[in-house]
């Protein structure tokens, strides 16, 4: 699914380019960049914190990939577009916003590769729309390594299915992101970007307290999605203002 949503997006903004009159190869450039940095900077942060918290507890240093983890991922992504738009002269707010309907279809794509794999389930509940993963299923392993269920059941007992939640927030930002860029002079100021990307953390803040994985890492009681979602919430209002007050000056 992480593939496949990298190759429509790059197949959509070589497109939107053709009709802005904005150079082609820039984009392609600038979106495979973003592409391979999302995907390693989602691999290997983790791995190489996971690395550190190892040598802190004085244990043997065993260098292996830890799982992907979706905040590093959009961080890496990010800086790679920011640096390549500069190297090639792209306009950044352009990319963003022509970008923004397709990053809400690749969340979706993407979540719903986790739902099909059973990775990022929720927490235990008896909602009407809970689901069971069968036996083998990340589910599964921690509902049977926390005594939740034997070992001999052939399902997980019911959770949230957090990765459709996340899905759907997905489909509501392409939506919303796609009739806000049918108009020109909504694209370029990167407003729209910016504005589904708080949606976003908002959304994710909601989702992660019925998320049931324990391998996301926690500080404050907060969960690392929690901590990613509440820097970016905190973040981008202080820079607005910020350059209002140097504009106003």
């Amino acid at each position: 699914m992480v593939g496949l949503a990298g190759l429509l997006t790059l197949v959509v903004l070589s497109r939107q380019a053709r009709r802005d009159g904005v150079d082609r190869g820039a984009v392609a450039t600038v979106a495979l960049s973003a592409y391979l940095a999302a995907v390693l900077g989602g691999l290997v942060i983790p791995a190489l914190i996971a690395l550190v918290e190892r040598a802190l507890d004085g244990q043997p240093l065993r260098p292996r990939l830890v799982g992907m983890t979706s905040f590093w991922g959009y961080l890496a992504g990010a800086v790679a577009a920011v640096e390549t738009c500069r190297r090639t002269a792209l306009p950044l707010g352009w990319l963003a916003d022509r970008a923004t309907p397709m990053l809400g279809v690749s969340l979706a794509l993407i979540r719903t590769g986790c739902f099909l794999a059973g990775c990022d389930h929720g927490k235990i509940t008896g909602v009407a729309w809970a689901v069971r993963f069968p036996a083998g299923s990340p589910a599964w392993r921690d509902h049977v390594e926390r005594g939740l269920v034997p070992v001999t059941r052939d399902q997980s007992l019911p959770v949230h299915p957090t990765q459709l939640y996340e899905a759907l927030v997905g489909v509501a930002i392409a939506v919303v992101a796609a009739w806000l860029t049918r108009r020109r002079a909504a694209v370029g100021s990167g407003r729209v970007f910016i504005g589904a990307a708080l949606a976003y953390c908002a959304a994710r803040l909601g989702i992660e307290a019925v998320r049931g994985d324990r391998v996301r890492g926690f500080a404050l009681g907060l969960s690392s999605g929690q901590l990613f979602a509440l820097a970016v919430l905190v973040a981008v209002p202080l820079i607005w203002l910020a350059r209002r007050r140097v504009g106003a000056r």
